[in-house]
């Protein structure tokens, strides 16, 4: 073989490994990445903002739904986000750390309901009113928010195996569509039992899971945007192949 020819295939052998997707080594620490902790601020923020918030009810098109479907698909859209580039393993650990979250947050709001107000404090009903309903919310909303986080990675994660990584914007659809639908019907068909009847209940889970899967599919061009520049900036783009999908491994 001459000189040129070991050249010409040297290159080829490096085209063919800069084409193939950044696969990093199972069990990799999340300290190694750069912005994942700025997604894991936001997603915490956002399931904190949930508790006190979800027991508000507003009218759309005469059906009553919660305030948070203008705002909870968020945290199915960094779970999209980081199952997409880092993985099902470090998702689901971002869920656990979002679930702490709310749980200290609704053993503060109890501290703040039950503690002995001021005298000159006339408004402390009102404290009372809103954060007396965040254990019952949290309760019912981590619930559903943990199933239906779970079956969104979950689909993500095996229909990007199953199709090689391609396709991104029809996984991360088809995702939202099967864990929004999961996370309603729990969170709604539980909190909301006995508060609504049993047509205008069904009523309101189509419609709060159709709100909120509308609004991630708007906020689609965005979301995909962003998943490119993360996994050019953090250098990874990672495949479940040998992941472990049991939603109770930490």
């Amino acid at each position: 073989m001459s000189l040129k020819q070991k050249v010409s295939k040297s290159k080829r052998k490096v085209l063919e490994l800069v084409k193939q997707p950044v696969i990093p080594a199972v069990g990799q620490e999340m300290s190694n990445y750069k912005y994942l902790t700025h997604i894991l601020i936001w997603n915490i923020f956002f399931g904190i903002v949930c508790i006190p918030t979800a027991g508000k009810l507003i009218d759309v098109f005469g059906i009553p739904l919660s305030i948070t479907i203008y705002y909870f698909p968020f945290i199915y859209i960094f779970a999209d986000l980081m199952t997409e580039v880092y993985g099902y393993a470090i998702a689901r650990r971002i869920l656990y750390y979002t679930i702490a979250a709310q749980i200290l947050s609704t053993i503060a709001f109890q501290f703040v309901v039950y503690y002995p107000p001021s005298v000159v404090m006339t408004n402390n009903q009102s404290f009372v009113d809103v954060l007396s309903a965040a254990p019952r919310l949290v309760f019912f909303g981590t619930m559903a928010m943990f199933v239906g986080d779970i079956v969104n990675n979950y689909v993500l994660a095996k229909m990007k195996v199953w199709t090689k990584g391609k396709h991104i914007a029809a996984r991360f659809a088809m995702s939202t569509l099967c864990g929004q639908l999961v996370d309603t019907g729990i969170f709604y068909g539980l909190a909301l039992w006995g508060m609504l009847s049993g047509g205008m209940l069904f009523k309101s889970i189509l419609m709060g899971s159709a709100i909120k899967i509308g609004l991630e599919l708007i906020l689609l061009p965005i979301t995909l945007r962003v998943s490119a520049k993360l996994k050019e900036l953090e250098k990874v783009d990672f495949y479940d192949y040998k992941t472990d999908f049991n939603p109770l491994k930490l």
